[in-house]
């Protein structure tokens, strides 16, 4: 399955998928313009190479990534612990529904969670009507904690399919150190918002 916003994205329904999605106006307009354009203009020159394709859109993510952890790109309301409530207890309540719930980390301004689709076959849900479901869901209980109205989410986020198991080892160990990594925590042992499920380590 494929859809169109201001990228393409490719979801095989049956599929490991890591997901980025960030708050809305976490980024300045500015920055993310920049990083677009930069990533068009480098996927042009690359041409039809697969390969170097895939590696250009994870330096991509990592530029994208390194930006969201840098300060003064609030709102940070993931930080408030009714508010990382509601996404972590939605991320779980769709576990074993829509599909395994890999792993996740929450930091201030956005989320990172991988998810197992492989197993999850009497639903059959692509991953927009997953992603939409769960974005409106948090959205709507979250904007009455914070007695506000409008975006929560970010319309557009990064998601990446896993293409293997060592690949998946890496995005968790990934997912475990982004709190080390932005200086929240000391270790990843130390941080309250991440998780990951046994069976995949």
């Amino acid at each position: 399955m494929e859809y169109y916003r201001n990228l393409p994205h490719l979801h095989p329904l049956e599929s490991v998928f890591f997901i980025t999605i960030r708050l809305a106006g976490s980024l300045p307009v500015a920055t993310v313009e920049m990083l677009k354009e930069e990533q068009a203009l480098a996927l042009k020159q690359l041409g039809q190479q697969e390969r170097e394709i895939v590696s250009q859109k994870k330096r991509y993510f990592a530029r994208f990534d390194e930006f969201l952890d840098t300060p003064h790109n609030g709102p940070y309301w993931l930080k408030q612990a009714e508010i990382a409530g509601v996404v972590t207890e939605a991320l779980h309540f769709r576990d074993k529904l829509d599909y395994t719930l890999v792993a996740y980390c929450l930091m201030s301004n956005h989320v990172h969670f991988i998810i197992d689709t492989r197993d999850i076959k009497e639903t059959g849900k692509p991953l927009f009507r997953i992603l939409q479901s769960f974005k409106r869901c948090t959205a709507r209980k979250a904007n009455v904690l914070l007695n506000r109205t409008g975006a929560f989410w970010y319309p557009e986020g990064y998601d990446h399919l896993v293409r293997d198991n060592a690949e998946l080892r890496r995005i968790i160990w990934y997912i475990r150190q982004n709190p080390v990594k932005a200086g929240l925590s000391e270790n990843w042992q130390g941080w309250p918002y991440s998780y990951v499920n046994d069976a995949y380590l």
